[in-house]
């Protein structure tokens, strides 16, 4: 593909975003995407074979950028703060994302390839996870019995879920008390406690 026919096709895909976010997947048509991109139908045909392939495609892409926001180079020493920065990060991660992913899991109650895309997004942050539980293991942070399959599984719904409620609900919550209170349950979920305070004399 050319670089002008790339960037067309990029056009496209934002374009389909947009309509997508704003009228969702059942109403969304091929007409008003060409139409939010300013190109002809012919046009859209030569590069997505339908509405579903795109919608694929678009899917994928906030997925990827979704996986790309949650990796850091940064790592604290404490398990609580280590903790409370991957709930951040998912939760930024999450948030520009939102609307997409709803969709995703409406689709994926009709659309099989949909269904497998929301389980690769959850089961890459579950395995995420795991290594992250691990590591806690290792450093005598974390309770050497847990079961860390089962916790990331258990752990990962309550914070996409929470996420869900939030930002594609449209629940109301202050974000550092929700924050401070997902890092609370999870911490002592695994078995981290927080660190003694001094004795006053």
């Amino acid at each position: 593909m050319t670089d002008k026919g790339q960037a067309r096709r990029l056009e496209l895909l934002a374009a389909a975003r947009r309509v997508f976010e704003r009228k969702g997947f059942l109403d969304a048509r091929v007409a008003d995407i060409v139409q939010e991109a300013n190109v002809a139908q012919g046009t859209f045909y030569s590069y997505f074979d339908s509405k579903d392939a795109v919608f694929r495609e678009v899917a994928q892409e906030a997925t990827r950028s979704m996986l790309e926001a949650l990796h850091t180079e940064v790592h604290y020493e404490d398990p609580i703060v280590r903790t409370h920065a991957a709930m951040r990060r998912f939760v930024e991660a999450y948030r520009p994302h939102a609307k997409i992913i709803a969709l995703i899991e409406q689709v994926g109650t009709f659309t099989p390839a949909m269904r497998e895309l929301r389980l690769t997004l959850r089961e890459a942050f579950v395995q995420r996870t795991v290594q992250g539980l691990k590591r806690l293991q290792a450093e005598g942070h974390a309770d050497p019995d847990a079961d860390v399959e089962l916790l990331a599984e258990l752990l990962g719904a309550m914070v996409d879920h929470t996420c869900y409620i939030w930002f594609s609900l449209g629940k109301e919550f202050d974000e550092d008390r929700l924050l401070d209170g997902l890092t609370r349950i999870w911490t002592r979920a695994v078995g981290v406690r927080p660190a003694a305070k001094p004795v006053e004399r």
